[in-house]
């Protein structure tokens, strides 16, 4: 008897094959593999691409598209439960971004809007202070001053 085990998604490969399966009605995994190359740079096994194929079909998150009267498969589509395997996944994931980003935002003193990349910094009164440009800057030390 062997244990189910639950699917992992640690990985980008993993992540992405998840997004294209989520975007559109049916894939395979030579289209997994070659939108990874196309747009990640990344190479991925086949045989770890199609692996996780079969993972989530055995655990019922993807059916396969037969072509009638043919051999060759259509590609694979999310079923409902799978659908919301893939929510789950892409909800934590974001959380996940959420958390990391939060921690280096910035509000603006001024009209508190949230800088993450590029703001402006002056020292007021000895403590340094953010602001989203210096025309905020300005009406900060003008209103506060």
């Amino acid at each position: 008897m062997s244990e189910k085990t639950e699917i992992k998604v640690q990985n980008l490969t993993r992540l992405y094959a998840l997004v294209l399966l989520k975007s559109k009605e049916s894939i395979t995994g030579y289209y997994i593999l070659k939108r990874l190359k196309e747009d990640l740079g990344k190479t991925a096994s086949p045989t770890y691409v199609y692996k996780f194929l079969d993972d989530l079909k055995a655990e019922g998150y993807i059916e396969e598209k037969k072509v009638p009267k043919k051999k060759r498969s259509e590609g694979f589509k999310l079923t409902p439960k799978g659908s919301e395997f893939v929510e789950t996944i892409l909800t934590r994931f974001n959380n996940f971004i959420e958390v990391a980003i939060q921690s280096k935002l910035k509000i603006c003193k001024h009209c508190f809007v949230k800088l993450y990349d590029s703001f402006h910094t002056e020292t007021i009164n000895g403590e340094e202070l953010y602001f989203c440009c210096s025309h905020c800057a300005a009406h900060y030390k003008k209103n506060e001053i």
